[in-house]
């Protein structure tokens, strides 16, 4: 009996990924969700793409990064990023001597600064009936 090859299921991988938490400040919360409900990303994908492109305007970040955030002005979450970018995120870290979480919130913020580098479409919207999206052809 001969079998068909099945094809796979769901989306592509996207490689091996590290988990971090990136402490951010309010501010900047509101920022990434606004951002993220805009491409219609998850916080936690749109996280690692900012944490990405801080990483490329490292030369940028502060020098005197704080050693704590209090908690009372920021928040935390989940992102899973890039093994590169954790490498790096790490490195940075050590150098400096404060927490992967303080570092990854730093470029979250930094790439907040150049969204505009951020690729992929961002979703028109459609404010009334008349502008709705084809469904079908006429």
């Amino acid at each position: 009996m001969l079998r068909m090859a099945r094809r796979p299921t769901g989306r592509p991988s996207k490689g091996p990924r590290a988990v971090v938490l990136p402490r951010v400040l309010l501010a900047d919360d509101r920022a990434l969700k606004t951002l993220a409900a805009a491409r219609g990303w998850y916080v936690s994908e749109t996280a690692a793409k900012l944490i990405n492109i801080g990483l490329r305007h490292v030369a940028e970040l502060s020098a005197d990064l704080p050693r704590r955030v209090p908690a009372a002005e920021s928040t935390d979450f989940t992102a899973r990023i890039p093994e590169v970018d954790n490498q790096a995120l790490r490195a940075i870290a050590s150098d400096r001597d404060r927490s992967i979480s303080v570092v990854a919130g730093a470029l979250v913020q930094l790439g907040l600064r150049y969204r505009n580098e951020l690729v992929g479409q961002i979703p028109a919207p459609y404010p009334n009936h008349q502008e709705q999206r084809l469904i079908r052809a006429s």
